[in-house]
């Protein structure tokens, strides 16, 4: 019987497995052991609490908090707008932007204006007291945008939007008329641009952040090793040639 359904030859399966701690070994939950390679890599998603060691905890769970664009910074919105089939509409710029989505006909110029609510002096500073935008990073998985009102271009229905996603929106309303839906990915359909002058989606400074956590927790396990061995081990190349 043939399938319903016709999978891309490049897409890697991936499947999700149940488990459970038995001893010092990870059991599938329904019994047995788990039947992978050696060396095969996975995720475990596991709730919080159910982790025992305190400063571990600690670790994977920090959540960090980067400004990666200042306020007054220009962004550019991709959009579809099938008004005009093939044409390049809206204020497209000289320089080159990259990985746009695939039916972008429309770029719309908006730029990160000033904090949502006024920062009270000497309190903690609350998301909605930032300026610019800003990645929020808690752990090694959860990532989010956080940041500014948004100043829209001349002609859209309102001049002022309170976040990335819902300037999205209100310029997707306005010239995506054929969408059921005018949400999207921001992180895809953002633009900023580099010192070179080109264009990237925010999803590229979001990765980089993301590199950051990452790191970040791998210095902090490193020196829980160093801490209770009293020296750190020294992970030889497997390419290295002997002599």
């Amino acid at each position: 019987m043939k399938s319903g359904c016709a999978f891309d030859q490049d897409w890697t399966a991936q499947v999700t497995l149940p488990v459970k701690r038995v001893g010092t070994n990870w059991e599938f939950l329904y019994g047995g052991d788990i039947p992978v390679k050696d060396g095969a890599l996975g995720d475990l998603t596991i709730n919080l609490s159910q982790i025992t060691d305190e400063n571990f905890r600690e670790r994977v769970s920090a959540e960090i908090c980067v400004q990666i664009l200042e306020e007054g910074t220009l962004l550019l919105v991709a959009l579809s707008d099938q008004s005009r089939r093939g044409m390049r509409l809206g204020r497209w710029p000289k320089e080159d932007v990259y990985s746009l989505p695939l039916g972008t006909t429309r770029l719309e110029r908006i730029t990160l204006g000033p904090p949502k609510r006024n920062r009270v002096e000497g309190q903690p500073i609350k998301d909605s007291e930032r300026s610019g935008l800003w990645l929020k990073l808690k752990g090694l998985d959860r990532c989010e945008l956080i940041g500014s009102t948004v100043l829209m271009p001349e002609g859209a229905a309102q001049s002022t939007a309170t976040s990335l996603n819902h300037a999205f929106t209100l310029l997707s309303q306005q010239y995506e008329t054929h969408r059921i839906s005018n949400t999207g990915n921001v992180y895809s359909r953002v633009f900023y641009q580099e010192r070179s002058g080109a264009w990237f989606p925010l999803n590229d400074l979001r990765m980089g952040v993301k590199v950051q956590g990452e790191k970040k927790l791998l210095d902090e396990t490193w020196a829980e090793v160093e801490r209770l061995l009293g020296w750190r081990p020294t992970i030889a190349s497997k390419n290295k040639k002997t002599r």
